[in-house]
């Protein structure tokens, strides 16, 4: 790069004008040749968006115009002007963004030079000042063996040509990342092509897509999906056995006063059912009715054939000793039991606390307490055979963990596709499962498993789940799981790209953690006051042309950009565009 900055920076053909006012955030410069005269739109110069350099002897500002006006004491004489040589000039409000350094080229945060009244603005040169920005966001950054560090593509800034922008990926999905914006604004199209970067570099990619409009549209993704699959899909399911006991309370809801407890009770025996045998060291002997295990740490327990414990006529201090011998697996947060054993269960749990002729042993059946319960065991029933949570409580399908776990080891595969087009909405099975998975992940890289090759997950339509509970008042858990992959996944090389037309519905914590965010279209007032809040580089001034941005248009900003950039986003290739048009009515109407 040439360290002859006036000469790369300023081309005196492009001035605009002169700084006539300056203040703490901004200038004031007229625009001689802005007028919109007869014959002269075409090569008039100074308009709101362009950026601008503001040539401040040994550093150059680089700003944008936000505003474009005719003095209020020549607006009477512009009609009568505007068809001959106008001798009214209109004035504009640049707000100052950045500092380019002329000896080195390189843009810095921060207006490092005031600039002082008469200085020279010119048009920003496209060349230089994407050279310039990308000079900053490459400087430091860790490459071996001097090889050239690898770049992330966005697009360009926006209006100017010969302005592509790159990131490093360290920079762009180190401190997570934040896509939002309405409907056909192009949220979706900047994720799609954020994941095609990170395949097209050799990183690894999981897509949680809730609608199914990314199916088929990721080259080389291998694609799971809940409930049915299609051509060139995987069928999957999640084990309950990984869900946690707080989903299962919140999926199943059993009341606080009577089914809970009991339903607690009844997965205390079922786990030490399976404790029972699994343990190689306890001595069994199958009965007539089930098996016997026998052990001198406790005595003895009866299981019955069906794997469930039937307490009546056992001695309490027995099982309880047996139960404290398999404490930690009691103890685990996820469901290590046979969760369609747990209704026949929870019918055994149903019986008095002991038998009045011996105390010292379980009492019989209690009606009372089954009454109670029968409405639980009766939903439960429903809800374990239900088509619509088969994707949880069913066999077909594979074990989404274990190919996770097969596509984290592969170096082949790039893309991990998560479809929950066909999960229901009934019970939150959406919200719980798509939570668990997150849970599970986090989990992975609690224990290291993304250090050596970073992850990155991408969460569509992510307002859907964060920020709420689900449940009831006896029985909730929070969607939290990608909240604490915001918070915490960084440093175990687990982060997350979150994608939401909705803003103000994620969390203000969440968005604190979020570094870099691309902002398209977005028409409401509250999510952009959210962005505004979220974010300290965008200001009113900034924050005013995200109601206007085009299709595809995004303002990009982060910690490690030198300021706001309105970048054009690259269309991914026409076969990775996803699916997220609206009905056709002019197909479908003319068919009827």
């Amino acid at each position: 790069m040439s360290t002859d900055s006036r000469s790369a920076l300023i081309d005196g053909e492009k001035r605009l004008g002169s700084v006539t006012k300056v203040s703490a955030s901004g200038i004031e410069l007229n625009l001689p040749h802005a007028l919109a005269a007869a014959g002269r739109r075409g090569i008039a110069r100074g308009t709101v968006g362009d950026f601008v350099f503001i040539d401040c002897d040994q550093a150059v500002i680089l700003g944008r115009i936000v505003e474009v006006q005719i003095p209020d004491r020549n607006r009477p004489a512009l009609e009568r002007q505007i068809e001959r040589e106008p001798s009214v000039e209109p004035v504009g409000r640049v707000q100052l963004l950045a500092t380019i350094r002329k000896t080195t080229q390189t843009v810095v945060r921060g207006v490092l030079v005031s600039p002082r009244v008469g200085d020279g603005v010119f048009e920003a040169n496209g060349p230089a000042l994407s050279s310039s920005i990308q000079a900053a966001l490459f400087g430091g950054v860790d490459v071996q063996d001097g090889a050239q560090p690898i770049a992330v593509s966005l697009g360009r800034i926006s209006g100017i040509d010969d302005s592509e922008i790159s990131l490093p990926p360290e920079k762009l999905f180190g401190r997570h990342c934040g896509i939002f914006g309405a409907t056909g604004g192009g949220k979706s199209w900047t994720l799609a092509k954020l994941v095609s970067e990170v395949a097209r570099l050799g990183g690894k990619a999981i897509v949680f897509d809730p609608t199914g409009e990314f199916s088929g549209k990721l080259p080389g993704a291998v694609e799971y999906v809940f409930t049915r699959a299609e051509a060139g899909q995987t069928l999957v399911r999640f084990p309950s056995e990984r869900m946690t006991e707080l989903s299962l309370f919140a999926l199943l809801r059993p009341t606080g006063q009577s089914q809970g407890p009991t339903m607690r009770e009844a997965i205390r025996s079922l786990r030490v059912a399976r404790a029972l045998a699994t343990d190689q060291q306890i001595q069994a002997q199958d009965i007539a009715q089930g098996r016997q295990y026998f052990d001198q740490s406790f005595g003895t327990v009866w299981v019955e054939q069906a794997g469930t414990i039937r307490k009546t006529g056992q001695k309490i201090a027995e099982f309880n000793r047996a139960a404290d011998r398999y404490a930690t697996a009691i103890a685990s947060e996820n469901c290590n039991f046979d969760i369609h054993r747990l209704t026949d269960q929870i019918a055994n749990e149903c019986i008095w606390p002991d038998d009045r002729n011996d105390r010292s042993k379980f009492g019989g059946p209690n009606d009372s307490t089954l009454g109670y319960c029968n409405t639980l065991i009766v939903r439960m029933r429903g809800m374990l055979a239900s088509a619509e949570l088969r994707c949880l409580f069913g066999n077909e399908g594979e074990d989404i963990c274990t190919l996770l776990d097969g596509f984290l080891k592969d170096p082949q595969q790039r893309v991990c596709l998560i479809s929950f087009k066909n999960v229901s909405f009934n019970h939150n099975a959406r919200e719980l499962l798509l939570n668990t998975i997150g849970e599970y992940l986090l989990g992975l890289a609690r224990a290291d498993r993304f250090r050596a090759q970073p992850v990155i997950c991408f969460l569509d339509e992510a307002h859907q789940f964060m920020g709420r509970s689900v449940g009831d008042e006896f029985n909730s858990v929070s969607l939290d799981a990608f909240g604490l992959i915001a918070k915490e996944g960084r440093k175990y090389g687990l982060t997350t790209v979150l994608a939401t037309q909705r803003p103000r519905d994620v969390p203000q914590d969440v968005l604190s953690q979020l570094g870099t965010l691309f902002v398209h279209r977005l028409t409401n007032e509250r999510d952009r006051e959210t962005i505004e809040r979220a974010c300290g580089d965008l200001d009113r001034s900034a924050a005013a042309f995200i109601p206007s941005l085009s299709q595809g248009e995004a303002i990009v900003l982060g910690p490690d950009l030198p300021a706001p950039l309105p970048i054009q986003i690259t269309a991914p290739d026409k076969t990775a565009q996803p699916t997220s048009r609206g009905p056709d009515y002019q197909r479908a109407w003319r068919q009827l």
